[in-house]
């Protein structure tokens, strides 16, 4: 019997081993011949793209990736006959693995006595980027065999091709060919010449050793095997060969007006043009006019490393208003590093700048400026605000309190009228949508949280005589053939009449030129703004118009920690920024 049970056991370890081994293999199959190749496109834009800022500028340019399932989406002969002869010569000729590949690649290796020479197909290269990683084991070749197996009967040839070409890290954050035609020449992938392909070609089998911007004689000495290569297989003439060796490495960064270093901004960008086309044609290629102005842009980004300690952060939007164009948007003192938009997305109390709607609704109340109005420690139930200097001015005019940031008249204000008409009036605003606004008395000095975008908006409706724009960083979309694909129409909504605007923006040109928002004043200027800061000083704001711009500020750590810095500082940012890009000078 015992004997039995050992027959039994030793019968059951190779059934249950078989068993697992199969169901690996199983799932491995039905992983790989599950993979949706669309859904693994690391840039979800469909079409390539041209951006232009308002002066017609290149703000960025970038080829679609290349469409799997599209054979009318060809790759540039060029740029596959550079891969295939530099990184996989027998690509046509072989079923994933190319084992002749594979033998010279070891007596090459061992007869110079290091790794001269890998032997992985392009195949195997697609199956470690799209399901492994390059960890050196036993266990992942054997995978890495299996799944590009797998991947040539799914497959055919040209899809592999770019699916590689789509997907292979190239260096300076460039996944796929189009993404480093961008970096490294700021060009489409057609736009390549056959020495700029050669040394993207050349990137493949270490993008940091080869790096051009880390090393350009050993990424123009790699660019020449590449050439060499591709002459000796027959892809390109000498002569060919020749001129591209001569032909003098331009860098994306090297080129006049270079593109902005703002991904952040270039996608919201991108994510409004694709809410603007979102109904309409699949088109190929985008030329998108933004409304950006790149000089006062990449003046704000300078303008930005002086925002206080390293770590504090800084958002400064700019809104052209009659027709709420963004002119200017900046996000981080850091854009390329850090990717949070901090003047669509952080929702931060606004303090004294929401000022403007208790104001403004009693204006339309027909309250005037010289009505007078107690500021002193008050009390409502058990809610007693302090001003934030602690100052008390007893007895004021309208004008005054609001030059002083009196936060007592403002609540006393929204008492009066009514917490809902303060909320109704700041909804027509723009306020209020992204964080809800309850009826407690702090509201009225700002306790509640809303974006930079659109408390700048509401500012910008004020000086906009009363009228209220969408605020667009698109002007137009334009297809390859210059054909109009959608065009901004600069639509207006009026909130308040002209008489009840023009005493607001005495209110707020009085802020600057004689109270706290003093540190914005620029002499023989016409300045209307406000300062807002909340408690312990952890969201500092300025927003201000001057002309027909209105641009606001912020300033705080992203922690929500407290600063000791002070609105003024924000004030003070404005007016440098406003200097710098009106040609006004001041005292720094």
């Amino acid at each position: 019997m015992q004997k039995i049970k050992s027959k039994s056991f030793v019968l059951i370890i190779p059934i249950l081993l078989f068993s697992g081994i199969s169901f690996y293999i199983y799932n491995l199959i039905l992983s790989t011949l599950k993979f949706d190749q669309s859904k693994d496109l690391i840039s979800d834009t469909k079409y390539s793209y041209v951006i232009l800022s308002s002066d017609n500028k290149i703000l960025s340019k970038l080829s679609r990736k290349f469409e799997i399932d599209n054979a009318q989406h060809k790759i540039p002969l060029h740029l596959k006959n550079a891969f295939i002869s530099s990184e996989d010569k027998r690509f046509y000729n072989h079923y994933g693995i190319d084992f002749k590949s594979i033998s010279r690649a070891i007596f090459q290796n061992i007869r110079s006595g290091y790794v001269k020479e890998g032997g992985s197909t392009i195949t195997q290269q697609v199956a470690r980027l799209l399901f492994l990683n390059n960890d050196l084991s036993f266990q992942r070749k054997i995978k890495e065999i299996f799944i590009s197996l797998l991947l040539e009967f799914k497959y055919d040839k040209n899809q592999i091709l770019k699916l590689y070409l789509n997907n292979i890290y190239l260096g300076s954050g460039a996944y796929g060919v189009n993404e480093a035609a961008q970096v490294y020449f700021g060009k489409l992938i057609d736009e390549l010449t056959l020495s700029e392909i050669a040394l993207i070609a050349g990137l493949a089998p270490a993008p940091s050793i080869y790096s051009p911007f880390q090393n350009i004689e050993l990424a123009i000495k790699n660019r020449n095997k590449v050439l060499e290569s591709m002459y000796l297989d027959g892809y390109i003439s000498l002569s060919n060969k020749n001129k591209a060796i001569k032909e003098k490495v331009n860098l994306n960064y090297q080129k006049n007006g270079n593109f902005l270093n703002d991904k952040l901004l270039i996608n919201f960008i991108l994510e409004e043009t694709n809410n603007r086309i979102k109904n309409i044609n699949d088109f190929r290629f985008l030329r998108i006019k933004s409304s950006i102005n790149k000089d006062w842009q990449e003046t704000a980004q300078k303008i930005s490393k002086f925002a206080g300690p390293k770590d504090i952060e800084f958002a400064l939007l700019s809104i052209e208003s009659n027709t709420g164009l963004i002119r200017t948007m900046v996000t981080s003192k850091n854009p390329s590093v850090n990717e949070y938009n901090r003047v669509i997305s952080s929702v931060r109390p606004l303090g004294s700048t929401f000022k403007i709607i208790p104001y403004a609704a009693a204006l339309k109340e027909g309250t005037k400026l010289s009505d007078k109005f107690e500021d002193f420690p008050t009390c409502w139930k058990n809610y007693c605000p302090k001003n934030f200097s602690e100052k008390y001015r007893g007895k004021i005019s309208l004008i005054e309190s609001f030059k002083s940031s009196s936060n007592i008249v403002p609540i006393a204000i929204t008492k009066e009228i009514g917490t809902k008409k303060i909320i109704n009036l700041a909804n027509e605003f723009g306020l209020g949508y992204q964080q809800k606004i309850e009826e407690f008395p702090s509201l009225a000095i700002g306790s509640y949280g809303d974006s930079l975008l659109n408390i700048t908006n509401a500012f910008s409706a004020i000086n906009n005589n009363g009228k209220i724009q969408s605020p667009s960083i698109l002007e137009k979309i334009e297809s390859f053939n210059n054909q109009s694909i959608w065009e901004n129409k600069f639509i207006s909504k009026k909130i308040l009449n002209l008489k009840v605007n023009k005493k607001m923006n005495k209110l707020l040109e009085k802020s600057v030129k004689e109270g706290t928002s003093k540190a914005a004043f620029i002499k023989g200027k016409r300045i209307s703004g406000k300062t807002g800061t909340s408690d312990g000083n952890k969201d500092l704001w300025f927003i201000g118009s001057i002309d027909n711009v209105t641009t606001g500020i912020w300033i705080g750590y992203d922690n929500n920690k407290e600063s000791k810095l002070s609105s003024g500082n924000a004030a003070y940012l404005w007016k440098r920024f406003i200097a710098e890009i009106y040609k006004i000078p001041i005292k720094k």
